[in-house]
């Protein structure tokens, strides 16, 4: 049995952590290590540091929410395809 250029391109790309984050819906463990992270950087970012150190603590969190609105944006494109596919499944039944 061959296998095609297609699945083998496709079995060495993708993100499948991500994948397997988005198909469960568990983001406890990654909303938790954010929100440690997003303190911590909160906090560096009061302190009377450097200006560079405060921009760059500034952009660290800024990059933390990025992520945050990333998550939710993949989920409602998951929900946004589980539904045109339950609809056509619906309509090839009819």
């Amino acid at each position: 049995m061959t296998i095609s250029l297609f699945q083998k391109i496709n079995s060495q790309t993708g993100y499948p952590l991500i994948e397997k984050l988005i198909d469960s819906e568990d983001f406890d463990d990654i909303n938790a290590a954010f929100e440690v992270g997003y303190h911590e950087l909160y906090a560096i970012s009061s302190q009377k540091k450097g200006f560079r150190t405060k921009r760059d603590v500034k952009r660290a969190m800024r990059s933390l929410e990025l992520c945050m609105e990333l998550f939710s944006e993949l989920l409602a494109i998951k929900y946004e395809l589980q539904k045109e596919f339950d609809d056509a499944q619906a309509k090839d039944k009819k």
